[in-house]
């Protein structure tokens, strides 16, 4: 997910000049150049600091997790998604200081490919803590 990331956002950085939009699909969908210092999805710009840190807390988190813990082929792809995103947005920050997104669905807040590998693994993984819960505990 890392290097899809990297190679998303090389591309639209070298085609896209900063602060512009090209559409893909009309007025729905259209492939942008921004740049945020915040969370996912534009959330909380001043905090880039904040995120940095906690990209790299991730990162080790989720190598002790995994290193102490072998999982099934699900958990450890879902937790790949985590980590190749974790990853992405955090080379990005000590690199560039801010984050590329880029993906822009006008009814929500522009993101890239790391936003979506981590916020697609922790639904995946919640979701699957849910489904493996025993009820009658």
């Amino acid at each position: 997910m890392f290097v899809l990331d990297r190679i998303t956002k090389s591309l639209v950085m070298a085609q896209i000049p900063y602060g512009t939009e090209v559409p893909v699909l009309g007025h729905l969908v259209g492939i942008a150049n921004y740049h945020n210092s915040g969370a996912a999805f534009g959330l909380a710009p001043a905090g880039a600091p904040i995120f940095l840190i906690a990209s790299v807390v991730v990162a080790i988190g989720l190598v002790v997790y995994v290193a102490r813990n072998p999982g099934s082929l699900w958990t450890d792809a879902v937790l790949g998604l985590i980590m190749g995103g974790t990853l992405g947005n955090g080379y990005e920050r000590v690199v560039f200081g801010t984050v590329t997104d880029f993906i822009n669905v006008h009814f929500w807040p522009v993101f890239n490919v790391a936003d979506s590998a981590v916020s697609i693994g922790v639904v995946a993984l919640v979701a699957g803590y849910l489904l493996r819960k025993n009820p009658a505990a």
